[in-house]
C-alpha cells in the first residue's frame, strides 16, 4: 500500500479567507497533499474559493487502487488488506482498467474538499 495518510490542514474560510479553520482534506499521500495545497492556494489567489471546491489529485497505477477505496469508497487503511468486498474491488478494477485503456499514464481523479464557514463568536 502507498503512504496514505488522513489529512487536515489550515485552509481559508470560503466565506472569509482571512480566517482559517481546520479543514478534512481526505486520504492522500505527502505528494498528493502537496500538489491539493498548491491548487488550493492558486484558487485562493484567484479569488475562486467556493464552500465545496473540486482539486485534481493524481495517483500512479498502484495508488489508484488504495486512493479510491479510502476516499470513494470509505475503507480505513487497515481494511484494505484484507477486508475489502470483492464488489467493490471489482468495481474498482475496472474503473482503473478503463481509464488506462484511454492511454492515460498517470490516473487523475476530482477530489472534493469541503472549506469550512467562518462563524462570528471565532
Amino acid at each position: 500500500m502507498a503512504d496514505f495518510q488522513y489529512y487536515f490542514h489550515q485552509l481559508p474560510c470560503f466565506n472569509d479567507k482571512n480566517t482559517k479553520a481546520s479543514t478534512d482534506l481526505g486520504w492522500l499521500t505527502a505528494a498528493m497533499k502537496e500538489d491539493v495545497l498548491a491548487q488550493i492556494a492558486e484558487m485562493s489567489a484567484q479569488d475562486k474559493l467556493e464552500a465545496d471546491i473540486a482539486v485534481n489529485v493524481t495517483c500512479t497505477k498502484e495508488e489508484a487502487r488504495d486512493y479510491l477505496l479510502l476516499n470513494f469508497y470509505g475503507y480505513t487503511d487497515e481494511e484494505l488488506a484484507d477486508q475489502i468486498e470483492a464488489d467493490d474491488e471489482q468495481e474498482v478494477a475496472n474503473e482503473i482498467a478503463e481509464l488506462l485503456e484511454e492511454g492515460n499514464d498517470a490516473l487523475v481523479f476530482e477530489h472534493e474538499i469541503a472549506l469550512q464557514s467562518a462563524t462570528e463568536d471565532e
